[in-house]
Protein backbone atom coordinates (compact mmCIF):
# COMPACT_ATOMS: atom_id res chain seq x y z
CA UNK A 1 0.00 0.00 0.00
CA UNK A 2 2.80 2.40 0.86
CA UNK A 3 4.51 1.74 -2.48
CA UNK A 4 1.26 2.47 -4.37
CA UNK A 5 0.84 5.80 -2.52
CA UNK A 6 4.46 6.74 -3.26
CA UNK A 7 4.08 5.89 -6.96
CA UNK A 8 0.85 7.92 -7.18
CA UNK A 9 2.59 10.85 -5.45
CA UNK A 10 5.51 10.74 -7.87
CA UNK A 11 3.18 10.57 -10.89
CA UNK A 12 1.16 13.52 -9.55
CA UNK A 13 4.35 15.52 -9.04
CA UNK A 14 5.32 14.87 -12.66
CA UNK A 15 1.90 15.61 -14.20
CA UNK A 16 0.91 18.84 -12.41
CA UNK A 17 3.84 20.95 -13.71
CA UNK A 18 3.13 19.72 -17.24
CA UNK A 19 -0.51 20.79 -17.00
CA UNK A 20 0.40 24.27 -15.81
CA UNK A 21 3.16 24.44 -18.43
CA UNK A 22 0.61 23.68 -21.14
CA UNK A 23 -1.53 26.55 -19.96
CA UNK A 24 1.48 28.87 -19.98
CA UNK A 25 2.24 27.87 -23.56
CA UNK A 26 -1.42 28.21 -24.50
CA UNK A 27 -1.51 31.71 -22.96
CA UNK A 28 1.62 32.69 -24.95
CA UNK A 29 0.01 31.35 -28.13
CA UNK A 30 -3.18 33.27 -27.38
CA UNK A 31 -1.20 36.50 -26.99
CA UNK A 32 0.48 35.89 -30.35
CA UNK A 33 -2.86 35.14 -32.04
CA UNK A 34 -4.50 38.30 -30.67
CA UNK A 35 -1.45 40.29 -31.79
CA UNK A 36 -1.88 38.81 -35.28
CA UNK A 37 -5.51 39.97 -35.41
CA UNK A 38 -4.45 43.44 -34.23
CA UNK A 39 -1.73 43.47 -36.92
CA UNK A 40 -4.27 42.53 -39.61
CA UNK A 41 -6.59 45.26 -38.32
CA UNK A 42 -3.75 47.80 -38.58
CA UNK A 43 -2.91 46.62 -42.08
CA UNK A 44 -6.54 46.76 -43.24
CA UNK A 45 -7.14 50.16 -41.68
CA UNK A 46 -4.13 51.65 -43.45
CA UNK A 47 -4.26 49.94 -46.86
CA UNK A 48 -7.85 48.91 -47.55
CA UNK A 49 -10.49 51.06 -49.14
CA UNK A 50 -13.21 49.51 -46.96
CA UNK A 51 -13.84 50.02 -43.24
CA UNK A 52 -12.49 47.38 -40.89
CA UNK A 53 -13.37 46.49 -37.33
CA UNK A 54 -12.25 44.42 -34.40
CA UNK A 55 -14.05 43.14 -31.30
CA UNK A 56 -13.99 40.75 -28.39
CA UNK A 57 -17.29 38.87 -28.29
CA UNK A 58 -17.98 38.11 -24.62
CA UNK A 59 -20.83 35.71 -25.37
CA UNK A 60 -18.85 33.51 -27.75
CA UNK A 61 -15.57 34.15 -25.88
CA UNK A 62 -13.62 34.99 -29.04
CA UNK A 63 -11.62 37.81 -30.63
CA UNK A 64 -12.66 38.75 -34.17
CA UNK A 65 -11.59 40.83 -37.16
CA UNK A 66 -14.59 42.32 -38.96
CA UNK A 67 -15.23 43.62 -42.43
CA UNK A 68 -18.08 45.76 -43.70
CA UNK A 69 -20.19 44.15 -46.42
CA UNK A 70 -22.97 45.42 -48.64
CA UNK A 71 -26.07 43.42 -49.48
CA UNK A 72 -28.61 45.13 -51.71
CA UNK A 73 -28.49 48.67 -50.30
CA UNK A 74 -27.74 47.70 -46.69
CA UNK A 75 -24.32 47.60 -45.04
CA UNK A 76 -23.48 45.21 -42.20
CA UNK A 77 -20.48 44.04 -40.18
CA UNK A 78 -19.48 40.38 -40.38
CA UNK A 79 -16.41 38.22 -39.78
CA UNK A 80 -13.54 38.85 -42.15
CA UNK A 81 -13.37 35.71 -44.31
CA UNK A 82 -9.55 35.79 -44.41
CA UNK A 83 -9.08 35.98 -40.64
CA UNK A 84 -10.74 33.24 -38.61
CA UNK A 85 -11.78 34.33 -35.10
CA UNK A 86 -9.67 33.33 -32.14
CA UNK A 87 -11.59 31.22 -29.65
CA UNK A 88 -10.30 31.72 -26.13
CA UNK A 89 -9.68 28.66 -23.96
CA UNK A 90 -12.38 27.66 -21.48
CA UNK A 91 -10.05 28.06 -18.51
CA UNK A 92 -9.56 31.78 -19.29
CA UNK A 93 -12.27 33.87 -17.67
CA UNK A 94 -14.39 36.24 -19.79
CA UNK A 95 -13.28 39.27 -17.74
CA UNK A 96 -9.61 38.38 -18.35
CA UNK A 97 -9.76 40.48 -21.53
CA UNK A 98 -9.90 44.28 -21.44
CA UNK A 99 -9.80 46.57 -24.46
CA UNK A 100 -8.86 50.22 -24.13
CA UNK A 101 -9.45 52.85 -26.80
CA UNK A 102 -7.43 56.01 -26.24
CA UNK A 103 -6.96 54.95 -22.61
CA UNK A 104 -10.64 54.32 -21.83
CA UNK A 105 -12.04 50.85 -21.14
CA UNK A 106 -14.38 49.85 -23.95
CA UNK A 107 -17.01 47.11 -24.36
CA UNK A 108 -16.48 45.97 -27.93
CA UNK A 109 -19.12 43.25 -27.78
CA UNK A 110 -21.76 46.00 -28.06
CA UNK A 111 -19.94 48.12 -30.64
CA UNK A 112 -16.71 47.04 -32.35
CA UNK A 113 -13.62 49.17 -32.81
CA UNK A 114 -14.02 50.51 -36.33
CA UNK A 115 -11.84 52.56 -38.64
CA UNK A 116 -12.83 54.19 -41.89
CA UNK A 117 -10.08 54.47 -44.51
CA UNK A 118 -8.40 57.88 -44.44
CA UNK A 119 -9.33 58.56 -40.80
CA UNK A 120 -6.93 58.59 -37.86
CA UNK A 121 -6.95 55.35 -35.87
CA UNK A 122 -7.20 55.57 -32.07
CA UNK A 123 -4.68 54.09 -29.65
CA UNK A 124 -5.85 50.52 -29.05
CA UNK A 125 -4.66 48.38 -26.16
CA UNK A 126 -5.74 44.79 -25.51
CA UNK A 127 -4.92 43.52 -22.02
CA UNK A 128 -4.98 39.79 -21.28
CA UNK A 129 -4.57 38.39 -17.79
CA UNK A 130 -4.44 34.93 -16.29
CA UNK A 131 -3.29 34.11 -12.76
CA UNK A 132 0.12 35.82 -12.49
CA UNK A 133 0.52 36.24 -16.26
CA UNK A 134 -0.28 39.54 -17.97
CA UNK A 135 0.05 40.78 -21.54
CA UNK A 136 -0.63 44.11 -23.21
CA UNK A 137 -0.93 44.33 -26.97
CA UNK A 138 -0.71 47.99 -27.95
CA UNK A 139 -1.42 49.50 -31.36
CA UNK A 140 -0.48 53.16 -31.52
CA UNK A 141 -2.45 55.40 -33.88
CA UNK A 142 0.62 55.99 -36.08
CA UNK A 143 1.95 52.42 -35.91
CA UNK A 144 1.82 49.76 -38.61
CA UNK A 145 2.00 46.91 -36.10
CA UNK A 146 1.38 46.16 -32.43
CA UNK A 147 3.84 46.18 -29.53
CA UNK A 148 3.59 43.26 -27.13
CA UNK A 149 4.36 43.45 -23.43
CA UNK A 150 4.35 39.98 -21.89
CA UNK A 151 4.80 39.70 -18.13
CA UNK A 152 6.45 43.14 -17.99
CA UNK A 153 8.90 42.49 -20.83
CA UNK A 154 8.65 44.26 -24.16
CA UNK A 155 9.86 47.12 -26.28
CA UNK A 156 8.53 50.65 -25.91
CA UNK A 157 6.63 51.80 -28.98
CA UNK A 158 8.24 54.34 -31.23
CA UNK A 159 6.87 57.82 -30.68
CA UNK A 160 6.68 60.30 -33.54
CA UNK A 161 8.73 63.43 -33.01
CA UNK A 162 8.68 66.83 -34.65
CA UNK A 163 12.26 67.49 -35.76
CA UNK A 164 11.51 71.13 -36.56
CA UNK A 165 10.18 71.73 -33.05
CA UNK A 166 13.37 70.22 -31.61
CA UNK A 167 15.54 72.39 -33.83
CA UNK A 168 16.79 69.38 -35.79
CA UNK A 169 14.89 70.03 -39.03
CA UNK A 170 18.03 70.57 -41.11
CA UNK A 171 20.09 67.67 -39.76
CA UNK A 172 21.28 65.07 -42.20
CA UNK A 173 19.92 61.62 -41.64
Amino acid sequence: MIIVVIVIGIMTAMIIPRLSGNRDREFNLLVDQVADIVLMFAHRSSTSNQPSGMRYDTELHRFELLAKFKEDEDYYWDLDPLAPPIRFPEWLEVNAVEIYIDGELSDTSQWPITVTPGEMRPLIEVALGWESRYAIISLASHSIGPNIWLDGNGIDPLVPIDLDAQGRGREEW
